[in-house]
């Protein structure tokens, strides 16, 4: 390894001593930009005319905008020991002219990125010219794009994806279990996701789908929830029982966040007691069932109760009035 390090250094400490000959160095030809899979064999060309003396290397840029860069290979002789790499020379027909070929075996993603055929003249001066070496690799969802997001209902929301790949990908969106987007169909072609005046209908899952042709597409699932206030549905307002008997008021309410649910009767929050037992069921992550329940009905207990819902963006109410009869009535649990 150190007769290779000084016999490089003898190399470059000879380009740059040596005089440039007459007209100087001339990159007449090198290869066209390379779009190669993971795995493929690749091989660059630079010929250079009048070359003379100097020293022709290959180097590889860190990336398209820095100028920083590594010497591969000088003259013919590799200044990186990496096996998967093959440089040779060939005389051209001309006198001083040679054509330096780079080879990269097996690819790998970390090979992409611009190459550089240069000869070095002096210690400030090279002539060069570059190509790039693109390596297709399938798409993939960015990690900025959220897997979740939260509206208000009757805002407007737009949901940009983004995904990595090349070639570059193409985006689509399509509603969990095939369902019906918003502005109709069941996919829709573009990176951003926009829904106008936002319904509470509108939340569920949606896959955010990248594919270039590489690979299986990549797809991610994105939440989204609707904020919308407390809305009641009452399918009794008025029920009917005897004295001594029980009774059940129910109101069904919607609204997200879940609402916080409290009966009042007479202006006063009423809370499980041995008269009344409050149940609350959550059907779905929107619904939310409360059950008022009188195990034994006294005269008093006729008249108006209400049901109140509260969420951070309002409140409802409904109003269910028990009256009396003379025919038993069967309660619900009963």
């Amino acid at each position: 390894m150190a007769s290779l390090q000084l016999y490089i250094g003898l190399l470059l400490g000879l380009a740059i001593s040596s005089d440039p000959v007459l007209g100087g160095p001339v990159i007449s030809q090198i290869s066209k930009d390379v779009v190669a899979s993971v795995g493929d064999t690749v091989e660059f060309n630079c010929t250079v005319e009048q070359v003379g003396q100097l020293s022709v290397s290959w180097a590889k840029g860190t990336s398209e905008s820095d100028a920083s860069s590594v010497v591969l290979s000088i003259r013919n002789i590799l200044s990186l020991p990496d096996q998967r790499y093959n440089v040779t020379v060939t005389e051209g027909a001309k006198a001083g002219s040679a054509t330096y070929s780079f080879r990269i075996q097996k690819i790998e993603v970390s090979d992409m990125g611009p190459y550089e055929c240069q000869v070095l003249v002096s210690a400030t001066e090279k002539v060069s010219k570059k190509l790039s070496l693109q390596i297709k690799t399938p798409a993939v969802v960015s990690e900025s794009t959220p897997k979740s997001t939260l509206v208000t209902e009757g805002q407007n929301l737009e949901l940009t994806c983004h995904a990595n790949g090349f070639p570059k990908p193409t985006i689509s969106w399509a509603r969990e279990h095939n369902a019906v987007m918003p502005a109709g169909g069941h996919v829709l072609f573009e990176p951003t996701l926009r829904i106008r005046t936002v319904h509470r209908t509108d939340r569920g899952g949606y896959y955010c789908i990248a594919q270039n042709g590489e690979g299986q597409p990549d797809k991610r699932l994105v939440r989204v929830e609707v904020e919308f206030r407390p809305q009641i549905a009452v399918q009794r307002p008025k029920v009917a029982q005897m004295v001594s008997h029980s009774a059940e008021l129910e109101c069904s309410v919607q609204g997200y966040p879940a609402p916080t649910v409290v009966w009042h009767r007479n202006g006063v929050a009423l809370q499980s007691s041995r008269q009344h037992e409050v149940a609350i069921t959550a059907s779905s992550s929107e619904t939310t069932t409360s059950v008022l329940r009188i195990e034994s009905v006294a005269e008093e207990d006729f008249g108006d109760y209400y049901c109140n819902a509260t969420n951070k963006l309002g409140h409802a109410d409904a109003r269910l009035h028990l009256f009396q009869t003379v025919i038993p009535v069967p309660s619900a649990s009963s």
